[in-house]
């Protein structure tokens, strides 16, 4: 049976008056944890509690409830490059006023980065590199738009981009007159899988609304090979899914 949308009004939203300051909190944490060795993800929690709790992410997207919810309207504008090593990976940081619209929901987008390999498995497949569009509401409540990414072709719009990419952790790039639109880097397709999770990084903050794409997009081997080389290995382990809802969207 298709669920109405109003199901996912009924999902637990936990943390949101923490989650205000995720974005900035996750930049102090920078030089306390990474991807690998005695600081990896096993030890996160020593950093960043909430990293040891439930409700986690990423997860592997499987056994699915077909849901009727809203579609994503992703109202975003052009901005100047404007990029970060922030250690454990790299970021085009946004301009005000780019919006994500969900129903009556509005989020406004703060950055996007990069994962490589990617962090969410659908139906246990595994993709070389993931986007995700980090987006937080007026009140706090956050929202990341996750887009996995296949080999195949280049992506024209990240040719604007890669070259801007800094390698030194802490090193930031401002190009006023190169411009780059988020949109570019999503599919036209907007059809997503949505759960309630958390940042996939300390401090790992919950509450999060997930919306992960159903289509790819594709970036050459050379252009995942640029950021992984920038980037190194920056998937967290999936998460157990601690009985939460996935829910596969039936847009309206």
């Amino acid at each position: 049976m298709i669920r109405k949308h109003a199901l996912a009004a009924t999902m637990a939203i936990i943390g949101t008056a923490t989650a205000a300051s995720a974005l900035q909190q996750s930049m102090s944490f920078g030089e306390n944890w990474s991807y690998g060795g005695s600081d990896g993800p096993d030890a996160w929690s020593t950093v960043a509690p909430a990293c040891g709790a439930g409700m986690q992410s990423p997860i592997v997207i499987s056994g699915t409830e077909p849901a009727v919810m809203h579609r994503l309207e992703t109202l975003y504008n052009v901005t100047p490059v404007a990029t970060q090593n922030a250690a454990n990976t790299v970021q085009q940081n946004y301009e005000q006023g780019s919006l994500l619209r969900v129903g009556p929901k509005v989020f406004i987008l703060k950055e996007f980065h990069f994962h490589t390999p990617a962090e969410h498995r659908v139906l246990e497949q595994t993709f070389p590199m993931e986007i995700q569009f980090t987006h937080q509401a007026l009140n706090g409540e956050m929202a990341i738009v996750s887009v996995l990414v296949r080999e195949g072709r280049a992506n024209q719009a990240a040719e604007e981009l890669l070259p801007n990419l800094p390698i030194e952790p802490g090193q930031g790039i401002n190009l006023p007159n190169v411009k780059i639109n988020a949109r570019d880097f999503m599919p036209q397709e907007k059809d997503y899988y949505r759960y309630m999770g958390s940042l996939s990084h300390p401090p790992c903050t919950p509450g999060v609304n997930w919306y992960v794409l159903k289509t790819p997009i594709e970036f050459s081997a050379d252009q995942i090979k640029l950021i992984q080389g920038i980037v190194g290995t920056n998937n967290r382990p999936v998460q157990p899914r601690d009985n939460r809802i996935i829910l596969d969207a039936q847009t309206q």
